[in-house]
């Protein structure tokens, strides 16, 4: 049998109880529970998503259908490169892009039927993630970020939208899944 990398119980439960961590992987079907990898200062706890697009055309219309729409890069405006030194007059012309798209804006933090969430892009699919409702600190969830996911569920559903919930996914050991953490569904 494959040996399971597990987060410790002490880091694993360092910011939310076995309990709301229990009722969060049972109550919810679209979205995990993400908890911090550790080390990356960018990075927090969050409940995450993933969807499939089949190119800029679905991906358009899928964010479309849940009311966000990309940004084209302007003139004077380029994309970000983290190899690259840039000057503050550069900042306001600096914008983060779609690794396949170049030429669009990543989401990042927008309103989702009248919820902050984060939307990041990435090449065949994209994330939505949820944290910091409760008071804005977006490096912890709470529950009403657990009740923001539910309500996004819910309207998922009625779009007929479905969640891919691969392995490669399910096997990050930062993702509270059943794969990896049985104990708690």
């Amino acid at each position: 049998m494959d040996r399971i990398d597990k987060i410790s119980e002490e880091r694993l439960f360092q910011n939310n109880t076995k309990e709301e961590i229990m009722r969060w992987c049972s109550g919810l079907h679209y979205f995990h529970y993400m908890r911090a990898r550790g080390g990356h200062n960018c990075e927090g706890d969050s409940f995450a998503v993933y969807f499939n697009y089949d190119g800029l055309d679905d991906l358009t219309a899928k964010l479309a259908e849940i009311g966000v729409a990309l940004n084209r890069v302007g003139d004077g405006d380029f994309s970000f490169d983290p190899f690259k030194s840039y000057s503050l007059d550069d900042l306001d012309n600096l914008k983060i892009t779609i690794a396949e798209y170049p030429e669009w804006e990543q989401p990042q933090y927008v309103e989702l039927f009248g919820n902050k969430v984060h939307i990041w892009v990435l090449n065949d699919r994209f994330e939505i993630s949820v944290s910091g409702s409760k008071d804005g600190q977006v490096y912890k969830v709470s529950e009403e970020d657990f009740a923001v996911c539910r309500t996004l569920e819910k309207r998922f559903d009625e779009l007929g939208w479905h969640s891919i919930v691969d392995d490669n996914v399910k096997s990050l050991t930062h993702c509270i899944s059943e794969r990896n953490y049985p104990e708690l569904f």
